[in-house]
């Protein structure tokens, strides 16, 4: 469970962090980027970030796998999001 909710967390926190400071006028999308950017989401990632160094190398192979798949389907979502005529 933490190595995905590290992939996806961390990615969204990422994305958010790095958007205009400018909000968009759409409230969905101002929305989401205040719920994935704001100190207390920070805390959070940073939370999950340190609770899988702390257990993660105890069930290492588990770790990995679920991290890697995690961020393949996270791949797969953005480049399914973001194909040019679709």
């Amino acid at each position: 469970m933490l190595s995905v909710l590290n992939v996806a967390e961390w990615l969204y926190l990422d994305w958010a962090s790095r958007a205009p400071k400018v909000l968009p006028e759409n409230f969905i999308h101002a929305e989401w980027i205040k719920l994935h950017d704001n100190p207390d989401f920070r805390d959070l990632v940073a939370f999950l970030r340190e609770e899988l160094d702390r257990v993660g190398p105890s069930e290492l192979q588990a770790s990995k796998d679920f991290f890697l798949r995690a961020v393949a389907f996270e791949l797969a979502f953005f480049d399914a999001a973001y194909q040019p005529g679709e």
